[in-house]
């Protein structure tokens, strides 16, 4: 898969920024090896049936219904003489017990359904209705998706190659059976994915899978040996999407399609960094750092420069790369760099974008514990509170600023 893209690339319109996926990552105590853009190809299912709903029971058709199963009434007459009621209007609530399927008969001979019985039992009226709902199944292994799913936009169809760096899987000719909905239907979780009660027909809505955009992170524990395995990340609530992970970790065919198209890291960096214009003695890579694969680079390649965008749109480094993770043709690349004073500037620019960022406002104790992680992360002894509150009032970063003007009087 091709890992480095122009400006002109809208990958940020399919799916949040890769940092965050990373952040994840490096939480879970994780060493992300690899970033792979994914289109990932799912099936849309309609299914139809019936359904059993239920809603409140009108206090009056609930006792002619029961008088009819415990009283032995059969007919409209002896129910309407029993409770005191005109023959017609009994003869209404009868005729709707018969249309949401609770009798049975002719009005001198009438009997509760199986489905009456039960709303005199339950005090609940219950009705069984045509329905129909679209499912989705992930198209590697058939598994069921869940709601959260629903709410995700798909693609109908993929985007040119060039205009994108997500890729869809290489030589994917999988289908879809009904046996993954047999096989659904089994499962006790089902309920949630609101499914009829009563299955009458599926069809495949597309032989043609839609696609999803997601992060594949290749990854393994922070200890030697370690297999590595794959994590995958949509716009699932929390980002961590189990489901999807599940399905590609038990199919070696995934990682054999990832590996076919990524250059060796040594390859990728090197060619990277000539592309970048940058000398050899500018840079040093120690495939084994304590962070995984690492490059250590020289301070002034960080030094900004006019009309410089971000890494994340023009491919460059920049200060937000420092401590972090950047993506090299697909490669997780640690950076990190020899001068004390770029570490120091990356990391009070880190933080400042966290808390600018931040939907919900960051207890105290949880900023001081984000000042000692960038410390670490960048190995700074310290990381001054009131210089970074000096560049985030420079920057005009209100809220940020706010923040750590309530961290400093204390």
């Amino acid at each position: 898969m091709p890992a480095n893209y122009p400006a002109s690339s809208n990958s940020k319109y399919l799916l949040y920024s890769h940092y965050k996926a990373l952040d994840q990552v490096q939480e879970l105590g994780l060493i992300p090896l690899r970033l792979f853009r994914v289109f990932y190809p799912l099936w849309r299912v309609r299914v139809e049936g019936r359904q059993r709903v239920e809603t409140d029971f009108d206090e009056l058709e609930w006792y002619l219904e029961r008088g009819l199963q415990q009283a032995s009434f059969s007919s409209v007459a002896e129910l309407a003489s029993f409770f005191g009621l005109e023959t017609a209007f009994v003869q209404r609530l009868v005729n709707f017990a018969r249309e949401i399927g609770h009798l049975v008969g002719d009005d001198t001979h009438l009997a509760l359904t199986e489905l009456g019985a039960a709303s005199v039992r339950d005090r609940v009226r219950y009705e069984d209705q045509k329905t129909s709902s679209e499912l989705y199944f992930e198209a590697l292994g058939n598994l069921p998706l869940t709601q959260e799913h629903f709410k995700i936009p798909i693609l109908e169809a993929l985007p040119p190659a060039e205009k994108t760096p997500f890729q869809a899987f290489f030589h994917f000719d999988q289908t879809w059976t009904e046996d993954a909905l047999k096989q659904m239907r089994l499962n006790p979780q089902q309920n949630p994915l609101n499914l009829p009660d009563e299955i009458s027909a599926a069809q495949l809505l597309n032989p043609e899978p839609v696609y999803m955009p997601a992060y594949f992170i290749e990854v393994r524990e922070n200890k030697p040996a370690s297999p590595p395995r794959l994590m995958v990340f949509s716009q699932v609530r929390g980002l961590h999407d189990v489901i999807l992970e599940q399905a590609v970790n038990r199919d070696p065919l995934v990682y054999r399609a990832l590996k076919a198209k990524t250059d060796s890291l040594p390859e990728a960096v090197r060619r990277y960094f000539e592309q970048s214009g940058l000398k050899k003695d500018a840079w040093y890579l120690n495939e084994n750092g304590p962070w995984g694969a690492q490059v250590m680079v020289d301070g002034q390649v960080f030094l900004p420069g006019p009309g410089q965008s971000d890494e994340e749109e023009s491919g460059r480094l920049s200060l937000r790369s420092v401590g972090r993770y950047t993506i090299i043709y697909d490669w997780c690349i640690w950076v990190m760099c020899d001068d004390a004073g770029v570490r120091k500037q990356a990391a009070a620019e880190q933080l400042l974008d966290w808390l600018q960022g931040a939907n919900t406002q960051p207890a105290p104790p949880e900023i001081t514990r984000k000042f000692a992680s960038l410390a670490q992360r960048l190995s700074l002894p310290s990381l001054p509170v009131s210089e970074v509150l000096a560049l985030a009032r420079q920057k005009g970063f209100a809220r940020a600023a706010e923040r750590l003007e309530e961290l400093e009087e204390q």
